[in-house]
């Protein structure tokens, strides 16, 4: 049986799947005290005695995502293999001579991995080979390596920017009025629904992850962008293939999920990792909408037990919705899958 946990992790990201065999770490969630002392003390307790994470998968350099990789490090816990697309990597992965630049908590972690533990970095693309580990096989659908190289650019217009002393671009998306649910389903409804892309090249650069394992197929999106997803699975050969799970893309914002990615995965379950806490209010009602307005009776996992949170659900019930939702107990929610 695949046990996956999905770690309370505040506003950000943190998965463990356990394999009878294995362990895959995606994301640990964000650097703040409270949020990864929570995190931490559950992965140890999940682990058990058996302190081993065989995979951890760092899907992008967003705090929400890689902040608690470095605290990570200082525990017991063994990690055997990372899949990092570091900005000091890139140049490789590319090709390219240009200089190696990275962002603070990419540099943190790199330096912790290489330098002071000897941990090796594996990179993944949708360019690579995918990678099969005790029959367990992990297929990236993004990011691309143009999208890679964009963010090494990125990167440099940043550093630039800040000798300049001037304020950097904001690395999330743009925050947007949240709707209520009735006005976002009306919205869908009548076909008014207009869908506003990510423009945040971080988000861009996320590792879109397909898991395969006798029988089991689970899709892993950190904060991928639809068209890039939708793409992806295409060339995968995955147009029209029914995943026993999906982690919904950006904490369920409005700008990363659009009806046509939804369409294309077709009836499955889906873990949103978000605490409706932050002022981007996630998981926002449009993106609720949208996924509910093609199954009245979804099945959701969601990462918080938030009050607001299901209050948000609640919301969606009123309205004749059939959701059936889980939360986490002590700051985890186990979703078991039997082998097929």
């Amino acid at each position: 049986m695949l046990k996956i946990h999905v770690i309370d992790a505040a506003h950000g990201d943190c998965i463990l799947l356990y394999f009878d065999h294995s362990k895959i770490l995606i994301d640990c969630g964000p650097k703040s005290f409270k949020a990864r002392r929570g995190v931490l003390a559950n992965i140890e307790k999940i682990l058990g005695g058996n302190s081993v994470i065989d995979i951890a998968i760092v899907t992008h350099n967003d705090d929400d995502h890689i902040g608690g990789f470095e605290f990570l490090l200082d525990t017991p816990i063994k990690i055997n293999t990372i899949i990092f697309n570091s900005l000091q990597d890139i140049p490789d992965i590319i090709k390219s001579s240009q200089k190696q630049i990275s962002y603070n908590q990419d540099n943190i972690l790199r330096q912790k991995l290489l330098e002071e533990r000897g941990i090796q970095i594996q990179c993944l693309t949708r360019n690579s080979t995918p990678l099969i580990f005790r029959d367990i096989k992990l297929i990236a659908i993004t990011p691309t390596v143009e999208t890679l190289e964009r963010m090494l650019k990125d990167a440099d217009a940043k550093k630039e920017r800040e000798e300049k002393k001037k304020k950097p671009k904001q690395i999330s998306s743009s925050i947007t009025e949240e709707i209520k649910p009735a006005n976002a389903l009306q919205k869908i409804q009548s076909d008014q629904d207009v869908f506003t892309k990510d423009t945040s090249i971080t988000n861009k650069s996320s590792i879109g992850l397909v898991v395969e394992y006798r029988g089991f197929s689970g899709l892993f999106l950190g904060d991928a962008h639809a068209e890039d997803v939708i793409e992806g699975l295409k060339i995968a050969g995955f147009g029209n293939h029914q995943f026993d799970v999906v982690k919904i893309s950006h904490h369920g914002s409005e700008r990363n999920t659009n009806i046509e990615l939804l369409k294309l995965l077709g009836k499955t379950e889906y873990i949103l990792c978000a605490d409706n806490e932050t002022h981007h209010k996630h998981p926002n009602n449009t993106t609720l909408a949208r996924i509910l307005s093609l199954d009245k009776n979804q099945t959701l996992h969601l990462s918080s037990n938030n009050p607001s949170l299901s209050a948000k659900i609640d919301d969606f019930k009123s309205l004749g919705f059939s959701i059936n939702e889980t939360y986490p107990t002590n700051g985890v929610n186990t979703l078991c899958y039997e082998y097929k």
